[in-house]
Formats: structure tokens, sequence, C-alpha cells
């Protein structure tokens, strides 16, 4: 039972790997996902599914998310390069070990991912 969920989850880790390959590709699908939403709000507030203070709202919270995620990525990054600044200047590193400190740091990245979806 547990090694179909570890597989389900390593099959969700690969295709999120492949899916964002770069700090572009992860600012376009968040912006992809909010284009969808919004796009179903107001289909649904066109179909009077939804009120007009239901609709304000939801838009206003699915923009608060993908703000909160935009600068969750923008700060994230910045301290990844900071802390990989540090290491290099105060201690000497070789770069391979350098390469699996940035595979740690690519690691926590898919981590966040699964976490926003």
């Amino acid at each position: 039972m547990f090694l179909r969920e570890d597989k389900t989850e390593m099959s969700k880790i690969d295709s999120i790997k492949s899916t964002v390959s770069s700090k572009h590709d992860l600012a376009s699908l968040n912006v992809e996902k909010l284009k969808s939403v919004l796009s179903y709000f107001s289909y649904l507030h066109s179909n009077g599914e939804i009120s007009d203070k239901a609709f304000e709202a939801l838009v206003r919270y699915a923009c608060s998310i993908f703000l909160e995620n935009e600068v969750e990525v923008i700060i994230q990054e910045t301290l990844e390069r900071k802390f990989m600044q540090f290491l290099s200047s105060k201690f000497s590193t070789s770069p391979v070990e350098i390469e699996d400190l940035e595979a740690a740091f690519s690691s926590f990245n898919v981590s966040r991912l699964m976490r926003s979806k």
C-alpha cells in the first residue's frame, strides 16, 4: 500500500520537474492557473450562480494567493542565491559540492510546488 503511494508521489514529482524547468516556466504556470480560476469565477458570475459580492471576494482571494506565491518564489530564490554566495565565499567548496547543494535546493523547490497544488 505504501509503495503504491510512494510511486504516485514520485510520478507527481517527475511530472512537476518536467513541467517546471525554470523560474519563467513556474511564473507562467502560476499565471495560467490564475487565468483559469478567474475564468471559472467569471463563468459562475455570468450564469448567476454566485453574487457580485461573492465574485469580488473570490477574485480578491485568488489574486492574493497568486501574489503570495510569486513573492514566496522571489524571496526563496534570493535567499538561495545569497546562501550560495555565502558558502562559496566562506568555505572552499569544490564544484561537485556546490552542485550537490544546488540539487538539494531544487528538491526544496519541488516540495514547495507540491505544497502549492
